[in-house]
């Protein structure tokens, strides 16, 4: 997962492989920012039409002629002054729906942040299985999160829990795994060299 993450994010990391700048939190041109509560996620940069629209939608003509934002490069130069300007009319939503409508109804690609509570009941990850239920010796069910990845179409399930007490798999592990007798197993427990259940 950290690997899809860090190519993800290819634009940052290509620069600075490549002795570019670091840039702290999202790119320039990509904005997370608190609403009522919460964050929205916008994008300003990847298609030429954003920053007209996002210009007309803020209702600030002055800055499709500021020479500082007349191109995406100056953008990206003049980010630590543009950044501020545009989070401060995001201030002006009451929340994050709100941001989040009228930047797609504008068709500036946006979405709300989740949190952790708000990913466990997304209706997509429902449907893909990502919080699947699985048997715990001591608990009874628990769900647990998935392998991210489907199989044929088909979600890939573990087949029983984590071993929940020391020495639980020992016996089998070294007997039908790695070929060890019983009378061995039996020695290596009277050594206490290892442990079983």
């Amino acid at each position: 997962m950290l690997e899809c993450m860090v190519s993800a994010e290819d634009i940052n990391y290509g620069g600075m492989l490549n002795a570019g700048p670091e840039y702290p939190g999202p790119r320039p041109g990509m904005i997370v920012h608190g609403v009522g509560g919460r964050h929205v996620a916008m994008q300003t940069v990847g298609a030429p039409q954003l920053w007209p629209r996002l210009v007309a939608m803020m209702n600030r003509p002055d800055l499709a002629a500021d020479p500082r934002f007349v191109t995406p490069a100056a953008r990206r130069e003049n980010w630590a002054v543009l950044h501020p300007i545009i989070c401060g009319w995001l201030d002006g939503f009451k929340t994050v729906e709100e941001a989040v409508t009228t930047l797609t109804a504008a068709r500036v690609p946006a979405s709300a942040v989740l949190s952790p509570a708000e990913v466990m009941a997304h209706p997509h990850l429902a449907e893909r299985q990502a919080f699947p239920e699985i048997e715990h010796p001591g608990r009874g069910k628990v769900r647990i999160t998935a392998v991210p990845f489907h199989v044929d179409s088909r979600p890939v399930r573990p087949r029983g829990g984590a071993p929940y007490r020391v020495g639980e798999h020992t016996r089998a592990v070294l007997g039908d795994v790695l070929g060890y007798s019983k009378e061995r197993v039996e020695a290596f427990l009277r050594l206490g060299t290892i442990a079983a259940v």
